[in-house]
């Protein structure tokens, strides 16, 4: 176990990484969707399923922030608490859950990028004389339709990359620190 936190029971543990990773994915969720529901609301008023009557983006962002992440948060956090559960020596779950909180921060990086270049490429290519009434409408949702298409391929990625590493980490000992001679 992490030396830099007490010592806590199996299930907690388990607990602990499987509401933070739940935690962690709806914030992603919604960080995601308070930008692309205010870039094109139609995305989520039109093309999806509607769960609420609004077409406030703010609204839709909170909401399919979290409808369409907790689940995944939730079979992630079970999987990268099995595996952590499964170690001779597990790693404290703050540990784990600071590794999902970053590669949170960078799956959010890599969609809005996404969007940037999905959008700067539609205005860039199609000439101003060229462009029909709904370009603008279009554009901004085709953007975040390819912001959100790889959503869960990268998060299947981080996963797995999350899942090498807890199962890889040497624990985190006192004598594990370099010895200064």
């Amino acid at each position: 176990m992490n030396s830099t936190e007490p010592p806590i029971s199996p299930r907690r543990r388990f607990l602990v990484v499987v509401l933070g990773c739940v935690g962690y994915a709806c914030l992603l969720g919604i960080a995601l969707d308070l930008i692309t529901a205010n870039v094109a609301v139609a995305y989520f008023s039109v093309h999806h399923p509607r769960i609420v009557e609004t077409d406030n983006p703010w609204i839709l962002a909170l909401v399919w922030g979290v409808a369409a992440s907790w689940w995944f948060g939730l079979i992630g956090g079970i999987i990268l608490a099995t595996i952590n559960h499964f170690r001779s020596e597990p790693l404290g779950p703050l540990q784990i859950l600071r590794w999902v909180r970053i590669a949170s921060v960078i799956l959010w990086i890599i969609m809005l990028t996404i969007l940037v270049a999905t959008l700067a490429f539609a205005y860039f290519m199609v000439p101003l004389d060229k462009r029909p009434a709904n370009f603008e409408h279009d554009a901004r949702l085709i953007a975040v339709a390819m912001a959100h298409q790889f959503e869960y391929i990268l998060g299947g990625i981080s996963l797995i990359v999350i899942g090498l590493r807890t199962w890889f980490r040497r624990s985190q000992q006192p004598s594990d620190s370099p010895s200064r001679t």
